[in-house]
């Protein structure tokens, strides 16, 4: 899966640069491309695996983040840069990579994260040039993504980390079956 990954970041890299000369329409499309690869390259994993509770917990995090996206487009109402509409904030496109790269890094391939996030980043940095986005509404959805597939998600090994009410605020709880 680490070679799918890399794939995926050397073509939206190859689409990058020829956005250079190509201007706003070709980061479009890089950003189209890492949106909807890196949610194939988690689904894939997880129907590959046999996985169902991975497939579960994708279809939460991803259908939570385009909620939540959309909704956020609707009461914000913000101007996009190219004046296209008013539904710049926050970063659908962001968010639905974000929340892909989180899931796949948390549920199956830490050693993958590098290339995980970094295509998630481009996805961020393309939409900014596409013009489509301000840096503050790809931020807002790369949150929104990570915030998403955290809560969804649980690691196929390891520990969990909770949040607990404590008598002076909140406490972090990590916690790991023994068996």
């Amino acid at each position: 899966m680490k070679h799918t990954t890399a794939l995926l970041l050397t073509l939206a890299a190859s689409f990058a640069s020829l956005a250079q000369a190509g201007g706003t329409q070709t980061w479009g499309n890089v950003s189209d491309v890492l949106a909807i690869g890196l949610p194939l390259v988690a689904a894939g994993k997880a129907f590959g695996t046999g996985d169902s509770e991975g497939v579960k917990e994708l279809t939460y995090t991803l259908g939570s983040t385009l909620v939540a996206a959309e909704t956020l487009k609707t009461l914000v109402h913000e101007k996009r840069p190219d004046g296209s509409g008013n539904d710049s904030f926050p970063s659908g496109h962001t968010a639905i990579a974000f929340a892909a790269a989180r899931f796949f890094d948390k549920r199956y391939a830490p050693e993958t994260s590098a290339y995980l996030y970094a295509a998630a980043g481009l996805t961020a940095i393309a939409r900014v040039k596409a013009d489509k986005h301000y840096a503050k509404d790809v931020v807002a959805g790369a949150g929104l993504g990570y915030v998403s597939a955290e809560y969804f998600t649980r690691p196929l090994s390891g520990g969990a980390v909770s949040l607990m009410p404590a008598k002076s605020g909140f406490a972090i709880l990590w916690q790991k079956p023994l068996f």
